[in-house]
């Protein structure tokens, strides 16, 4: 729903780019944009009888048109999402960062948590090696509670992150006019 202005809010300019998308990739399926992409170039033989003629209501040209716009007018929506998400701000740890530094660390959280969690996983068990006359027993290299500790805060950190995320984007206005 869009504010006074008819500006959109945040959370609803990521939905309509989403939307933008999936338009974008349908139009580019029936222009056979995506297939030729995929195969490279598409060449026929003498030997194909087989052909395609557009059906009665589909005429490419006025969908190239509509791609055309619809590719301009998703450049335009992502610019003003990106400016919205400099110019907001939220707060991480009392201190103010934009949206665009926040997603960032986002970012960095959900690939530092992967790799704590393999740590957690390493630091669970000792290895053992059987040898003929003893055992010869390998401890983990971290201690298996302050990683499962330290996954735990990763975990809250990111859910704060993200809440802050989530509120912002629901309160943030972009500069954009779905027309």
């Amino acid at each position: 729903m869009p504010d006074n202005k008819g500006n959109l809010f945040l959370f609803e300019a990521i939905e309509l780019r989403d939307e933008y998308d999936r338009q974008i990739k349908i139009i580019e399926n029936l222009l056979g944009i995506r297939d030729s992409e995929r195969s490279g170039m598409r060449f026929y033989s003498d030997n194909d009888i087989e052909g395609k003629e557009p059906v009665e209501g589909f005429c490419p040209k006025d969908f190239t048109e509509k791609l055309k716009k619809m590719q301009s007018k998703r450049i335009k929506l992502n610019h003003a999402i990106q400016m919205a998400n400099f110019e907001t701000e939220i707060d991480y740890n009392g201190e103010k960062i934009s949206i665009a530094e926040a997603l960032e660390v986002r970012k960095n959280l959900l690939a530092n948590n992967k790799t704590v969690a393999g740590r957690v996983v390493d630091s669970a068990y000792k290895r053992i090696t059987h040898k003929e006359e003893r055992d010869i027993v390998h401890e983990p290299k971290h201690s298996f509670s302050k990683s499962y500790e330290n996954f735990q805060d990763n975990l809250k950190e990111l859910r704060g992150l993200i809440n802050q995320i989530h509120m912002a984007n629901h309160q943030s206005v972009v500069k954009f006019k779905d027309e």
